[in-house]
């Protein structure tokens, strides 16, 4: 029985979802909880992948066979949920993280807060001035 090889459009989602990871580890959003769940069930989505896919390379007999085929598809659907909602999680830390630090810089009220390069500039942290 010839074993079944990873769809190659997974093996790219998955690449993909290696790179985006690496980049919020990076970038410090890594440790957000729902980014944290997604990578646990991404991991768990590829070991269900992995052994269904070695069950159906020793299974014997036309049921076990059609059976293992099964649930390779599903673990392939699964791996694939499970990859989307690594992207959406990320992307929502990141927003989530951008939104913290652009809060951090409208907070911060020291008169030369503009001079250290921050984000906010002098005309932004001036209207924000006259609002307070």
């Amino acid at each position: 029985m010839a074993k079944i090889a990873i769809p190659p459009e997974l093996a790219v989602m998955f690449a993909a979802c290696e790179d985006a990871y690496e980049q919020a580890a990076r970038e410090g959003y890594a440790e957000n909880p729902t980014v944290v769940a997604a990578v646990t069930a991404l991991k768990s989505a590829w070991t269900a992948l992995h052994l269904a896919n070695n069950n159906y390379a020793t299974a014997k007999g036309v049921f076990s066979v059609e059976f293992a085929a099964i649930r390779v598809d599903r673990a392939c659907r699964a791996s694939r949920e499970a990859c989307i909602k690594l992207h959406a999680a990320i992307k929502e830390a990141a927003a989530e993280h951008r939104l913290y630090n652009r809060c951090l810089t409208v907070a911060d009220d020291s008169p030369d807060a503009d001079q250290a390069g921050d984000a906010v500039t002098a005309q932004q942290n001036g209207r924000l001035k006259l609002l307070a």
